[in-house]
């Protein structure tokens, strides 16, 4: 069992710090380069105990150096060349330690009395000491320590009343655990849920915002860079959380069905219907009198006829037409033939109580030709289940813990991956397979990404769908897109599409001045659906790409493609890994040595990026992800990859004598061997030492 693990781990710390140690620590086992100290422990051998990585050394209140060429001399910080520390804690290394050891055993002692608000006024760096009382304590503290995401956690669990302590939200917290629920498994949880209120959010300004100037973008670089960093920050930031109250929820039962009902033809029932208390639907008129003793044999389109016979009472009518969702109701009583019948329809219909009507029609991802069906799981359930959340409709039968907040839904963007092969009918419209109203395959054309994300823009823009804009007079048009907020579509690895075949014809009408009511708008007729009113793009679509420089360079993409986006490159950037404040090895100096030697023997398209040396456990992302790497960039060339790594992680191939290895041929056995290498195997070299040969 995984949890046994924790307990066992936080065990052997205790074996190793007991609390007698603690009032004998000396400096240097306190904070040393062997990877034996308490601060080494406390962050990266109890790592699973929760996480502490990241900002500076400085969180120790002092530290050993590694790497003395960093100027660390101001006001707050001070330093005698092997040791720097803060100057609050005092003027030599000596008197800083000495402070520093006494605010720990207050930590300890606090910890294992259950003192927590004591722990709140010690000066020490606030997650370094709320892990350190968690391993002193007896779980009456929560392993998550840091600020933003332990308030998340609070508030996952009702959490509101604006405290800045520590203390108060670790006992809020663990009041509302479970006495028969296992520690770990009760503040795991709700670690994962915190993060996702909490994801590595960068500021705004700096790192998540787009140029609109520009409405085709595109990012590229080598691998590890964080282009997909930084369109995942984005989606993140821009996510809805709504936070759930009994005023303005409405619960629905996840265990009804939900039918889809089409109000004619094109909506054309939708002002009649809305402004009732009946629903129905054209196929079951009033003249076929009940429908539940309808003649399969002698009853034309049987089953749509009398798929309405099957609705029952708190089942919901979701009114869509094509993928414009209009609103949903509740059905106040199972089909009866004799209340079916009413005056101003000329079909049956059911009562129903409107549960909501939306201001503008929710847009769901995909159309169901069907008039009428269920809708429980099928191909657009999630998409339903979407709409409904955004619009504080929810599952009346959700956990206690995840019913807090609404899952996040980002509203304002689309996702895809483009690869070999992916289509023009992927990505603006195709013809697709699909069942009709008897079950019966037949054909329909399907909108791809690209047309979902112009109806979503146009959508933001207070328009129905992207039709209602075509249709609309260009002086609406213009006004409202002048005020919209924009609409991403989000391309990753977009050189690995075939560019031309994908765009098609569009390629022209995503250009600035082409689109929806600018200046040079065009619109073109699409060759599968063939709609009268003709297509384009609205203005306040912005398409964001991104492309891995050591897959294709900028100079190999299609031409069009190329005069159409504005390019943006990433570079490996060594002040993020520096921000970091990693104390394990010279992470940036190591990034700047392998790709000064990658530059030299390749090209600058093939450096590796700052992600790969910002990992918690970097021996493990030199294993698995910088030398496999390389292994692909050199096709296995190991003396090229030696030429980038050093002898510490590559070694010459023992050359057996010749007569050992080739057969006996006329007694020639003169022959030149060339020297082969290979690279150690991790579990035989020793990565510190490797690292300073490299």
């Amino acid at each position: 069992m995984k949890n046994l693990e924790y307990y066992k781990l936080k065990e052997e710390f205790l074996n190793e710090w007991p609390l007698s140690r603690i009032h004998n620590l000396k400096l240097e086992e306190y904070t040393n380069l062997d990877k034996t100290s308490f601060c080494y422990w406390v962050e990266a051998k109890t790592n699973l105990l929760g996480s502490i990585w990241g900002g500076s050394a400085y969180k120790f209140g002092i530290y050993k150096r590694r790497d003395k060429s960093k100027e660390v001399l101001n006001g707050n910080r001070m330093t005698d060349d092997e040791y720097a520390w803060h100057s609050k804690y005092g003027k030599t290394r000596e008197e800083a330690f000495s402070t520093i050891k006494l605010i720990l055993l207050e930590i300890v002692e606090s910890a294992q009395n259950n003192d927590l608000e004591s722990i709140d006024k010690l000066n020490l760096g606030n997650a370094y000491k709320w892990k350190i009382a968690f391993l002193y304590n007896d779980f009456k503290i929560v392993n998550i320590y840091k600020w933003d995401n332990l308030y998340n956690a609070a508030e996952l669990l009702g959490f509101n009343n604006g405290t800045t302590s520590y203390s108060a939200l670790n006992n809020f917290i663990l009041q509302k655990k479970d006495p028969n629920q296992d520690y770990f498994d009760f503040t795991h949880f709700l670690w994962n849920k915190s993060e996702i209120e909490n994801n590595e959010t960068i500021n705004n300004e700096k790192n998540q915002s787009f140029d609109l100037n520009y409405p085709n973008q595109i990012f590229f670089g080598p691998p590890g860079t964080g282009k997909t960093h930084k369109i995942n920050s984005f989606l993140n930031s821009t996510k809805k959380t709504e936070v759930k109250t009994p005023i303005t929820s409405i619960k629905v039962d996840r265990h009804k069905t939900f039918w889809h009902l089409a109000p004619g033809q094109g909506g054309y029932l939708w002002n009649d219907l809305k402004n009732g208390t009946r629903l129905g639907y054209e196929w079951c008129s009033v003249s076929l009198g009940n429908l539940n003793h309808l003649d399969k044999k002698q009853t034309e389109n049987f089953k749509m006829r009398t798929y309405f016979s099957d609705v029952k009472q708190g089942d919901y009518l979701c009114i869509i037409s094509g993928k414009k969702f209009y609103g949903i109701a509740e059905a106040l009583h199972n089909y009866d033939f004799s209340k079916a019948i009413v005056n101003g329809f000329d079909f049956q219909t059911i009562e129903v109580k409107w549960i909501k009507i939306f201001d503008t029609p929710e847009l769901l991802s995909a159309s169901y030709t069907p008039t009428f069906g269920k809708l429980n799981g099928g191909k657009r359930w999630n998409s339903l289940i979407q709409a409904l959340q955004e619009n504080n409709i929810v599952f009346d039968d959700t956990a206690t813990i995840e019913s807090v907040k609404l899952i996040p839904q980002s509203t304002n963007s689309i996702f895809t991956t483009f690869h070999q092969s992916f289509s023009y009918e992927d990505f603006i419209e195709g013809i697709k397979p699909d069942l009709d109203e008897n079950d019966e395959l037949r054909y329909t054309i399907e909108d791809g990404i690209f047309k979902i994300a112009c109806d979503k823009a146009a959508n933001l823009a207070g328009f129905e769908d992207l039709n209602d804009a075509l249709k609309s007079p260009k002086e609406i048009v213009k006004a409202k897109f002048e005020v919209s907020e924009p609409f991403y579509l989000f391309i990753d690895e977009i050189n690995r599409g075939n560019i031309s075949q994908i765009f098609g014809e569009l390629i022209t009408l995503i250009e600035k001045d082409k689109r929806l009511g600018q200046v040079n708008e065009t619109r073109v007729t699409l060759p599968y659906s063939k709609n009268e009113i003709q297509f384009s793009v609205p203005p306040n679509l912005y398409i964001i790409g991104t492309m891995n420089t050591a897959d294709r360079s900028v100079e190999a993409l299609d031409t069009a493609l190329r005069r159409r986006f504005s390019f943006t490159e990433m570079l490996p950037d060594r002040s993020i890994i520096e921000d970091k404040g990693f104390n394990d090895y010279l992470r940036a100096d190591i990034m700047d040595k392998i790709n000064n030697r990658i530059e030299l023997l390749l090209d600058r398209n093939y450096t590796l990026g700052h992600s790969y040396f910002m990992k918690e456990n970097f021996e493990n992302s030199f294993k698995n992800e910088i030398i496999p790497l390389l292994q692909e960039y050199f096709y296995n060339d190991y003396s090229k990859i030696g030429l980038i790594l050093g002898r510490g992680f590559v070694r010459e191939k023992a050359r057996p004598k010749h007569k050992e290895v080739f057969a006996d041929f006329y007694g020639i056995d003169d022959v030149d061997i060339q020297k082969t290498f290979e690279l150690i195997p991790f579990d035989e070299l020793n990565f510190d030492e490797a690292i300073q040969l490299l």
